[in-house]
């Protein structure tokens, strides 16, 4: 099977690189690897958001700020191609084709943000659309698709299955702009509809736990084409 994993920026580092966290999901990927194609997204977070913040504060456009967060997945790729060790491709992929041709070396090809407007999920779903992916993995740091942000709306509901379609619906209220935050951006919505790409979306916890996630068995979403 070919996966596509989308790790949250947040994930990996929510005040401060989480290096327990980073060594356990790096484990259980490399063991996954040995029996599947792998290939991973990491995004920037809640350090890409600051400094978007702060080059907001020198009125820098959204262009500018969308490079300055693809530095900023970049670099948090980079400490889990540390992880990885020899399992990984040993420098930030920044293609498709790349990607492929890490794939065919029998490497895990690890990339970050590739072109201002596309946020990371939009990069793993097209990614995964691009390799013909079996299946997409979405780890956040919320434990699956829910009503309303559950941070910030205690009556907000988790739902265990839903359509692609019906998350393109839930998220297209979303803002755009550089740094957005939400469960699953709008565009990646779009491309895990048009693409059919089957999509788990789960937290940390279950993300120790790889492969009982890729059976299917987890507590997050389960996003069906």
């Amino acid at each position: 099977m070919r996966i596509v994993f989308d790790i949250g920026g947040s994930v990996l580092v929510p005040d401060k690189p989480d290096i327990e966290f980073i060594k356990g999901i790096a484990y259980e990927l490399t063991k996954v690897s040995e029996d599947h194609e792998i290939a991973i997204v990491v995004g920037g977070g809640k350090v890409a958001r600051e400094y978007i913040k702060v080059a907001s504060e020198f009125n820098a456009n959204e262009t500018f700020k969308d490079y300055l967060g693809i530095q900023i997945t970049r670099a948090n790729a980079m400490l889990l191609i540390a992880a990885l060790k020899e399992r990984a491709y040993p420098e930030v992929v920044s293609d498709f084709w790349e990607a492929w041709r890490a794939i065919q070396l029998k490497r895990i090809p690890v990339m970050g943000g590739t072109h201002p407007g596309h946020t990371t999920d939009a990069v793993s779903a097209l990614l995964a659309e691009f390799l013909g992916a079996d299946l997409l993995i979405v780890i956040t740091n919320v434990d699956g698709v829910y009503t309303d942000d559950p941070r910030k709306n205690p009556n907000a509901k988790k739902i265990s299955k839903m359509k692609a379609q019906e998350l393109v619906e839930l998220v297209s209220k979303s803002a755009g702009g550089a740094g957005a935050s939400t469960i699953i951006d709008p565009l990646a919505a779009q491309i895990i509809a048009r693409s059919g790409i089957k999509t788990y979306v789960i937290g940390k916890a279950d993300a120790l736990k790889l492969f009982d996630v890729i059976k299917g068995n987890h507590n997050g979403t389960t996003i069906e084409p």
